[in-house]
């Protein structure tokens, strides 16, 4: 996050340190303070978080989607502000504003592997499955221990009748990512499919 916040003004490494401080609270589910009148877009991007842990209700997602914006308004070089609000558009099931963010975050940190990775999930909810593998295996190249490429790449190849090939990608997902209980549960679903309901 720190990146994002080159131009900030003085007294930025205190700000940032409240920022991350933030961050890893939102992260583990800690309480931890709001930021009083963030300015830094490293500031608006942890609150961006917090707001989405919180996130009870549509409300506080529209609120962390806002904060994200900021961020962008605060830092528009910043690759890692606009995938972020790529991702809450996303949540909403809004594709153009999202493919529109995630494209503009392509352009500043094209090697951003979890940015690679949401558009083949943008582009699979589009039904735009083998387009999608193409953009799951350059999120693999960049960084081949994403457990969402793994099992953006794995669902994919499900939905096109490579059920092996698919249930291998999120064998991989759950191994790379044990605490992430969403992957063994996709895991479990494709066992469940094949019969194979002992290791479901």
């Amino acid at each position: 996050l720190a990146s994002v916040s080159a131009s900030d003004p003085a007294g930025r490494p205190q700000r940032l340190v409240v920022a991350l401080r933030q961050l890893v609270a939102a992260v583990k589910r800690q309480p931890e303070a709001a930021i009083d009148h963030p300015e830094l877009a490293t500031e608006f991007l942890a609150s961006s978080y917090r707001e989405q842990v919180r996130a009870n209700r549509r409300a506080a997602l529209e609120t962390a989607l806002n904060l994200a914006k900021q961020a962008t308004a605060a830092s528009p070089q910043s690759g890692l502000a606009w995938a972020r609000v790529g991702e809450l558009e996303f949540s909403f099931g809004r594709t153009r504003p999202a493919l529109h963010a995630l494209n503009r975050s392509l352009e500043l940190s094209p090697r951003n592997a979890q940015t690679l990775a949401l558009k083949g999930f943008l582009l699979a909810a589009q039904n735009q499955t083998r387009e999608a593998i193409t953009w799951f295996d350059r999120a693999l190249e960049t960084d081949s221990a994403l457990g969402n490429a793994r099992l953006g790449r794995g669902l994919c190849h499900i939905r096109l009748g490579h059920a092996a090939q698919g249930r291998e990608d999120l064998l991989v997902a759950a191994a790379l990512e044990p605490q992430r209980a969403e992957l063994r549960s996709y895991l479990g679903k494709a066992y469940a499919n094949r019969g194979d309901y002992l290791r479901a």
